[in-house]
């Protein structure tokens, strides 16, 4: 049976309310919206899911071999599979506690459509956080992020392919903002830079705001972003993480920055290390969705959005 949904956390509910939570999800995929969506370049989700096959008892001796199969429990198959996509031990478990108990046996594919079904869900509900078409936006993040370069690619988009007018508001905290080549790259493309903070000015298609990185665990340099942050009133505020690090530390940063509740991550350095699991691992612990992602210096290629689909597709690749 075919069901259909706005994300995939919506088509799910429809198979779970229409066949049970033992339904076995055999296709997934994301389709252009019907109707007048399409003209807008909407999508949905469509999830095609048949019912479990009964169960038929029958008598089983304690030391046959249908025994000892049953005897390794179903939920620590999927764990193991889990665990096969590179995913930390909490990404896992994650994952596993969004999925429906079934009492039918799966094979390795249905197992996967499972899988994958959980992650595209996680996937959309953090994406709800974004803004479709943000107008003020603000990169924050620890120094070395990659800030200022993914903003000159973001602003040169911006610019030349779409034409919107656009502004940056390159604004010091407690340390200077050093990021004279954001400037210098502004003003050739005859993108006024604003180095001083003046609610006055007449607002842009697309204004940006470029603060330096800081660490979050020092109170009076979080306090003045803070009020930098509020005075700019970003409709889109990314925490900006630089993919070359280990995870520990990516995952220590997104917890520090978690105060300033962002709408969405946005990976820099895509190029050094583009290991689909991290991005997973990132996305499930903090329940927030990737804006985008930002790879080598060139300007301004290498600065992408991709969905959630294509990322489980990298998953699924690398078993």
């Amino acid at each position: 049976m075919l069901f259909k949904g706005h994300t995939a956390e919506e088509a799910l509910a429809k198979v779970h309310q229409s066949l049970g939570s033992s339904a076995i999800v055999v296709q997934l995929k994301r389709v252009p919206s019907a109707g007048i969506g399409r003209i807008w370049g909407a999508m949905e989700i469509e999830a095609w899911a048949q019912a479990p096959a009964p169960i038929i008892p029958t008598p089983i001796t304690s030391d046959s071999p249908v025994a000892r199969v049953r005897s390794a429990p179903k939920e620590a198959r999927t764990m193991e599979l889990l665990r096969s996509l590179g995913l930390n031990e909490d990404s896992a478990r994650k994952v596993h506690q969004s999925i429906p108990s079934s009492g039918a046996a799966l094979t390795n594919q249905e197992a996967c459509l499972q899988l994958g079904a959980a992650l595209l869900a996680a996937w959309d509900k953090g994406t709800k956080r974004i803004p479709k078409t943000p107008r003020r936006i603000a990169l924050i993040g620890a120094a070395g992020s990659g800030k200022s370069v993914a903003t000159a690619k973001w602003i040169t988009i911006e610019s030349l392919r779409h034409r919107h007018d656009c502004r940056i508001w390159c604004l010091d905290g407690i340390v200077a903002n050093s990021a004279e080549f954001l400037s210098q790259h502004a003003e050739l493309l005859g993108i006024p830079v604003e180095t001083t903070w003046n609610p006055g000015l007449p607002p842009c298609s697309r204004e940006f705001l470029d603060l330096p990185g800081w660490n979050p665990t020092d109170p009076d340099v979080s306090d003045r972003m803070a009020n930098l942050l509020d005075r700019f009133e970003p409709d889109c505020l990314l925490l900006t993480l630089n993919a070359a690090y280990e995870a520990s530390i990516l995952q220590n940063q997104v917890k520090q920055f978690m105060p300033f509740r962002p709408h969405g991550l946005l990976l820099t350095h895509l190029d050094e290390c583009g290991s689909p699991s991290k991005v997973w691992d990132l996305v499930l612990s903090s329940g927030i969705a990737l804006f985008g992602t930002s790879s080598g210096r060139f300007i301004p290629g290498g600065f992408d959005r991709t969905g959630g689909e294509a990322w489980m597709e990298r998953l699924f690749e690398q078993v």
